[in-house]
């Protein structure tokens, strides 16, 4: 079970990946870290469908989340550490976790 877990963990990020929105969003986050209000300024967005995308990007581990204490916390998003290869050697290493 552990084998297609990796598979569908990579599929998953992956799918987070293909939406261009979330894209941007992470290109945004990577020259500084941003609230959720100012990456739905900028990219024209609702902030309902801000919130989705990035909680989408953090569920995949791709970004983080900070709560900043004030009158009013805010909650400010930063890169997670992350990497996604995805090549002839890695996708024969997953079939042959598969095969056996």
């Amino acid at each position: 079970m552990e084998k297609e877990s990796r598979v569908e963990e990579l599929a998953e990020v992956l799918q987070v990946l293909a939406n261009p929105v979330r894209l941007k969003m992470l290109a945004l986050i990577a020259v500084r870290p941003r609230y959720a209000y100012e990456l739905s300024k900028i990219l024209g967005l609702s902030y309902p469908l801000t919130h989705l995308h990035v909680t989408a990007l953090e569920k995949a581990g791709l970004v983080r989340s900070e709560v900043i204490p004030g009158p009013r916390p805010k909650k400010v998003y930063s890169l997670a550490d992350f990497r996604v290869e995805v090549s002839p050697e890695t996708l024969k290493k997953m079939g042959e976790e598969l095969e056996g």
